[in-house]
C-alpha cells in the first residue's frame, strides 16, 4: 500500500513536471525569411494505395515556393500499387520530384529508405513524413520560419485521426505522448519524437553515422536520430509548437492493429543508450504493476478500495489536467472523462506491451519481425 501511494504520488509529480515543460515550450514565431530556404520532403512508403495520393496533394497545395523544396518517395517494394499512383500523381504535379524503388538498390526497410533519400536529397534541409499522412498548406512554412543557423533538428506535432470511442481514447494517448516527448526535449531529456513529422539538417545526420549502430532495428528511426543529434547539439534540437506544422496520421481500427503497432513501437525501448529513457520505461511499467496489484487488493479488502479510489481519482485528474493542456493544442476533445477510462484501461496494456516487447513477435506491412 505504502509502495502504491509512492508511486502514485511521483506519477501525479511527473504529469505536472511534463505540464510544466509543455507550457514552456516557445511558441513565438521567428520572422519570415522571405522563403529562402530549400526543402527535400521525403516520404518512405510500402503499401500506401489508399493514402499516397492525399499526402502528394497535400504537399502541392503547399503556400510555399515550389521552386524551393522537393519531394522524394522511396517506395519500399510495395505490392498494392502504391509506386504507380504516386508515380501518376507526381507527373501531374509542377512539384520537383524523385520516385524510387528501393529495392532497385538491394535494400529494404525504413531506415535504409530514409538514408538513400538522403543520398538523392539536392537540398540541405529534410522534412519528413509517412504515406499515411496529411498536411496543412502551412506546413513548409513554418518551418523555414522556425530554422536558424543554429538548429540543427525540429521535431513536430502528430494529431491521431479519431471517429469513434475506441480511436479517441488513442488520439487522447497519443497526445500525452506527443506531449511528453516534447516536455522531455525542452527539459533537456529528449525521450520521444514522431517519424511522422521530423525535420533536420543532412550534415547532422551525416555528422552522426545516421543509423548506424541500430539499423537493423526495424523501429526507431525518429527517436535514436533524436538522440545521437541532441548529444551532437544540445542547443540545436527543438520542438516546434505550431498548430500549423500539425501532422494528421490514423488510429487504428482494431485491437489487434493497436496492439501489434505498439509491440513495435516498445520493443526499442531497451535498445536506447539514455539511461533517463531506460529508467522511465522500467518506472512505468512498475508504477502500472502496482496499480493493478492495488486494484485486484482494493477487491477485496475495503481499506484498501479506499485508498486506492482516492489515489485513482486524484492520478486521473492530475492526468487529464496534463493532457488537456497538449489536447486544446492538437484539438483532441471530451479529455476529462477520457482520461478516466484511460487510467483504467492504460495501466493493463502498458504491462501487456512491456512483455511483449521482450518475448513478443510483431508485424508492420506484411513483414515479419521478432
Amino acid at each position: 500500500m505504502i509502495i502504491f501511494i509512492a508511486f502514485s504520488l511521483i506519477y501525479c509529480g511527473f504529469l505536472l513536471w511534463a505540464r510544466y515543460h509543455w507550457c514552456r515550450i516557445d511558441t513565438s514565431v521567428e520572422a519570415d525569411d522571405g522563403g529562402l530556404l530549400t526543402f527535400s520532403v521525403i516520404i518512405p512508403v510500402r503499401n500506401e494505395a489508399a493514402n499516397i495520393a492525399s499526402i502528394l496533394a497535400d504537399l502541392q497545395a503547399q503556400e510555399y515556393p515550389a521552386d524551393l523544396y522537393e519531394v522524394l518517395v522511396i517506395d519500399d517494394d510495395s505490392d498494392d500499387g502504391t509506386l504507380e499512383i504516386a508515380a501518376e500523381v507526381l507527373q501531374r504535379s509542377s512539384m520537383k520530384y524523385h520516385l524510387v524503388r528501393l529495392k532497385d538498390y538491394g535494400m529494404k526497410g525504413k531506415k535504409q529508405a530514409i538514408s538513400k533519400a538522403l543520398e538523392l536529397a539536392e537540398n540541405e534541409i529534410i522534412l519528413a513524413t509517412d504515406g499515411d499522412c496529411r498536411v496543412g498548406s502551412m506546413w513548409i512554412r513554418v518551418y523555414a520560419n522556425k530554422y536558424t543557423k543554429d538548429i540543427q533538428m525540429i521535431t513536430g506535432p502528430v494529431r491521431m485521426v479519431e471517429h469513434d470511442f475506441f480511436t479517441h481514447l488513442q488520439s487522447l494517448e497519443f497526445a500525452g505522448l506527443i506531449g511528453l516527448g516534447a516536455a522531455s526535449l525542452q527539459s533537456g531529456n529528449p525521450g520521444m519524437c514522431n517519424g511522422a513529422n521530423l525535420s533536420y539538417r543532412k550534415s547532422a545526420f551525416h555528422e552522426v553515422s545516421g543509423y548506424e549502430g541500430n539499423q537493423e532495428i526495424a523501429s526507431g528511426d525518429d527517436e535514436f536520430l533524436l538522440q545521437k543529434i541532441f548529444r551532437a547539439y544540445p542547443n540545436g534540437v527543438l520542438f516546434l509548437k505550431d498548430k500549423r506544422a500539425i501532422v494528421s496520421t490514423p488510429a487504428k481500427d482494431t485491437l489487434g492493429e493497436l496492439i501489434n503497432q505498439r509491440k513495435r513501437w516498445s520493443s526499442k525501448w531497451k535498445f536506447h543508450k539514455s539511461y533517463y529513457v531506460k529508467l522511465m520505461a522500467i518506472a512505468v511499467f512498475f508504477n502500472y504493476l502496482v496499480f493493478a496489484y492495488m486494484l485486484v487488493e482494493g477487491l477485496t479488502n475495503e481499506a484498501s478500495f479506499v485508498i486506492f479510489t482516492s489515489f485513482f481519482l486524484l492520478r486521473a485528474l492530475v492526468l487529464s489536467l496534463y493532457i488537456r493542456s497538449v489536447a486544446v493544442f492538437l484539438g483532441v476533445r471530451n479529455v476529462i472523462w477520457a482520461s478516466f477510462v484511460m487510467e483504467i484501461i492504460y495501466p493493463f496494456l502498458v504491462l501487456f506491451l512491456g512483455i511483449a516487447s521482450i518475448f513478443g513477435h510483431y508485424s508492420w506491412k506484411g513483414r515479419y519481425y521478432s
